[in-house]
C-alpha cells in the first residue's frame, strides 16, 4: 500500500494542487493529511474543497482549530463554506488506518505538541500515554520533514506542503510504501509557482513581509 503524506499546508492551494500534480504520478493509493489545512494562507476555502473531494483520511490541527472558531461566527459564508467548515471542524485530533498506522498533527498528546528529527525513544514513548504504540506515526506541526525509526515506530513527519520554515521555499510531503511486515518512507521536496503564490497573497491584502515569509521559506520576521 502506498500511501502520500502531506501536511501544514496553511491554505496555500498553489502548492496544494502541485503536489497533488505529483501525488497523481506515484501511482499513490490513499492520501493522509496530518492537519494545518487552513489558517495563514489566503485561499482556504479552496484548499478545503479540493481535499473534501479527494476521499481523504485526515485530522485537525491546531491553526484549523483557530480557523473554524474565527469563521464560524462570519455572517458572509456562503452554503457551502459552511459545509466545508463543517467538514474541517469535525475530523478528528487522531486518527487511524490499516498497518499499524496512527495520524495526529503535532503528536498523540495533542496538536500543539511537536516531534522533532531528535526524538528518542523514551521521549517518543511518553508522547502516547496510556495509547499504545502504533508500527507508524504520521504527523506534522514543526514544519521539518524527515522520516526515522525511533524505537520500534516508523516516524513520518511530511514537513509542510505551503509553509516551509527551513529556508527552503520548496514544498515537502512524503510517500510512504507500507508492504508486509516492511514500511519505509521518503521525502519529497517540490516546487510550485512563487509568482502565482506572490499575485494571490497581494491580492487578499497580506503584507509583503508576510509574502517574503512564505515564498522565502522562513518564519515570518
Amino acid at each position: 500500500m502506498l500511501y502520500a503524506v502531506i501536511s501544514d499546508i496553511h491554505a496555500n492551494f498553489v502548492a496544494l494542487r502541485e503536489a497533488f500534480r505529483i501525488i497523481g504520478g506515484s501511482d499513490v493509493d490513499r492520501i493522509i493529511v496530518a492537519g494545518d489545512i487552513a489558517g495563514k494562507g489566503p485561499q482556504p476555502f479552496e484548499t478545503l474543497e479540493l481535499l473534501n473531494s479527494k476521499k481523504v483520511v485526515a485530522v485537525k490541527g491546531n491553526s484549523d482549530e483557530k480557523f473554524v472558531k474565527s469563521r464560524s461566527v462570519k455572517n458572509s459564508l456562503t452554503k457551502n463554506q459552511k459545509k466545508l467548515l463543517q467538514w474541517l471542524g469535525g475530523l478528528p485530533t487522531v486518527a487511524f488506518q490499516e498497518f499499524g498506522i496512527m495520524i495526529c498533527h503535532g503528536s498523540p498528546l495533542g496538536t500543539t505538541d511537536y516531534i522533532y528529527p531528535s526524538v528518542t525513544g523514551p521521549a517518543l514513548q511518553r508522547k502516547f500515554h496510556n495509547r499504545t504504540m502504533p508500527r507508524v506515526l504520521c504527523c506534522g506541526h514543526s514544519h521539518i520533514p524527515f522520516v526515522g525509526k525511533v524505537g520500534d515506530v516508523l516516524v513520518v513527519n511530511a514537513g509542510s506542503v505551503g509553509r516551509p520554515i527551513d529556508g527552503d521555499p520548496r514544498g515537502s510531503l512524503v510517500l510512504l510504501d507500507v508492504d508486509g511486515a516492511d514500511a519505509r518512507g521518503e521525502v519529497v521536496r517540490f516546487g510550485y509557482n512563487l509568482k502565482k503564490l506572490e499575485s494571490v497573497m497581494i491580492g487578499e491584502g497580506y503584507s509583503s513581509k508576510q509574502v517574503r515569509a512564505f515564498i522565502e521559506g522562513r518564519r515570518a520576521v
